[in-house]
């Protein structure tokens, strides 16, 4: 039997299920065999008839439901490069107010982001993007680009620059 917390089996979590008398097991309604559970064979009886099947809301359509696809993976990708979600946040509901996702480049679709520097980051040294010093401790990344070209650049920044760059 897939439990229901696997990924892919998302379906799962809205079917109709019950718990079987004899292995105490979460059964599906669907899995069972002539009204046997399906793991130990004991008679799961009558079904609860109270327990009302979740009505899926239809609403999504289907535009809406790929900008939904979209914004899960950039979301992913900004995460693995260590931005903070908030951030990414406002980014994605910056190019959503606008209705649809722009073919364009233009100033809402730049992006410059604040990121966590990864351990190895942190160890390594890295060089300054703006005045070239090489930085042992500290400093701060950023994720620089736009979204409709697709590129993307990670640039390193001192302390100093960082200050600069803030004021």
């Amino acid at each position: 039997m897939v439990e229901s917390g696997e990924k892919g089996m998302g379906y799962r979590t809205h079917a109709r299920h019950t718990t079987c008398p004899g292995c105490r097991e979460e059964v599906y309604i669907e899995e069972l065999v002539g009204g046997d559970c399906p793991l130990c064979g004991s008679s799961v009886g009558d079904v609860d008839a109270s327990e009302e099947e979740i009505q899926f809301d239809d609403s999504i359509e289907r535009s809406e439901l790929s900008w939904l696809v979209l914004q899960y993976f950039l979301f992913r990708k900004f995460q693995e490069y260590g931005a903070h979600p908030l951030q990414v946040y406002r980014l994605l509901s910056r190019i959503d107010e606008e209705g649809e996702c722009p073919a364009v480049p233009g100033e809402n679709t730049r992006f410059a982001l604040d990121a966590d520097l990864s351990r190895m980051e942190r160890i390594l040294p890295k060089r300054c993007s703006t005045c070239r010093r090489v930085i042992f401790f500290g400093g701060a990344k950023k994720i620089i680009g736009d979204l409709v070209h697709g590129d993307m650049t990670i640039r390193f920044l001192c302390s100093d620059c960082v200050c600069t760059q803030d004021k």
